[in-house]
């Protein structure tokens, strides 16, 4: 599994919407702009990535992805009360 840490910085609300959509199709949202997504393969990550590239204006819009490793994911921690990001048992509320 491919795991990343994927942050946007996109002004236009329409674009916006339809990078959240591909992206929570992939995984979970952490923050408004920030996302947690798993990828089973090296093939569905060049395919998030061909789908995000169909919506983002790419002179205008950031899409960032920072790899996690196995390790690195199970350190990860939040300051609140959160279900993890990887439970996929859990009920998530938005």
């Amino acid at each position: 599994m491919l795991r990343y840490l994927v942050c946007f910085d996109i002004s236009d609300d329409t674009t916006r919407k339809e990078t959240s959509d591909v992206l929570e199709s992939y995984g979970i949202r952490v923050q408004r702009s920030v996302f947690e997504v798993v990828c089973k393969s090296r093939s569905e990550f060049r395919k998030l990535q061909l789908d995000l590239l169909s919506i983002i204006d790419q002179e205008a819009d950031s899409v960032r992805f920072y790899p996690q490793c196995e390790s690195c994911a199970a350190k990860a921690f939040d300051l609140g009360n959160f279900p993890d990001p990887f439970d996929r048992e859990a009920i998530y509320f938005f």
